[in-house]
């Protein structure tokens, strides 16, 4: 078993409702030092959302059998046996997923297993790096879900749908900090440096964030991301979004090498491609 697959059955484990005692930080910590970050206006969010666009479009096709069986959305017969009796209809399960694992838990992995510690099947993806090449945490498939939740919040965000204006204003910081985490988390960048973020970010939205050295040591920790974020029907045309919301954990350090190895190269090629034709500076060594 290679140190990978290792990592990776230590992770299964987790839920992702991680503990709530963790050292983490929420959007608003990110402006409690700033007067002039009281409004954030849309236009702030658009340099970002357009990053997002590409991003998502660029990686979908690459990721998505890996996602699908982090997602429990593959047939558990074609895991364990490589087939199904059933059409792909009649299962209501994804049939295209390269991953195979005979002894996995039929229970664990599409529900839950009373059984716990004690079942005699795997309650982990054994031997995942024979068969992925990208996500190997839970952490690389919650980022692969907030990237998608990003997409879709550029092409289908109706501010006018949320009647509450403090929820818009909440919500415009979430957006804010949630691309300002995956910016960080995925881009390659220079130590001690927040050129990486005014390279993808709009420049003018960092500086409504907190000091450079109080940001860099909150994107040290684990962040309160909103729960709705990682649904995938959200519902745009309806006030979808309350600040006081649910929130679940993310530690952006459990980004699997593969994972941050893919993602730092599509960030290069959207600079190369995109950026610095224009003159943008690079921001890595």
């Amino acid at each position: 078993m290679t140190t990978m697959d290792v990592l990776s059955e230590q992770i299964a484990g987790i839920t992702l409702e991680q503990d709530s005692t963790d050292n983490s930080s929420e959007a608003s910590d990110y402006y409690e030092t700033r007067r002039t970050s009281k409004n954030v206006n849309f236009a702030r969010l658009e340099k970002g959302l357009l990053l997002f666009i590409y991003i998502h479009e660029t990686t979908k096709d690459t990721l998505h059998l890996e996602t699908t069986l982090w997602d429990r959305r593959a047939c558990i017969n074609v895991i364990k046996d490589g087939n199904c009796s059933k059409s792909r209809e009649q299962c209501h399960r994804e049939h295209e997923v390269l991953y195979r694992q005979p002894k996995i838990c039929l229970f664990w992995y599409t529900q839950s297993c009373k059984h716990q510690t004690n079942c005699r099947y795997s309650h982990y993806f054994d031997a995942l790096s024979q068969y992925h090449h990208y996500i190997f945490t839970t952490t690389d498939n919650m980022i692969c879900k907030l990237i998608r939740f990003v997409r879709n919040f550029a092409g289908h965000y109706i501010d006018s749908a949320i009647k509450d204006t403090d929820d818009v204003q909440e919500l415009h910081k979430e957006i804010v900090v949630l691309m300002v985490h995956l910016v960080h988390g995925l881009s390659r960048k220079r130590t001690d440096s927040i050129d990486h973020l005014n390279l993808f970010l709009e420049a003018t939205t960092i500086k409504q964030l907190v000091s450079q050295d109080n940001l860099l040591k909150e994107l040290e920790k684990s962040y309160k991301i909103p729960d709705v974020f990682f649904q995938s029907n959200v519902n745009f045309t309806t006030h979808w979004y309350k600040h006081g919301c649910s929130k679940r954990l993310i530690d952006f350090k459990q980004i699997s090498p593969e994972f941050q190895t893919y993602f730092n190269n599509v960030f290069i090629g959207f600079y190369e491609g995109r950026l610095r034709s224009r003159g943008a500076p690079i921001a890595w060594n």
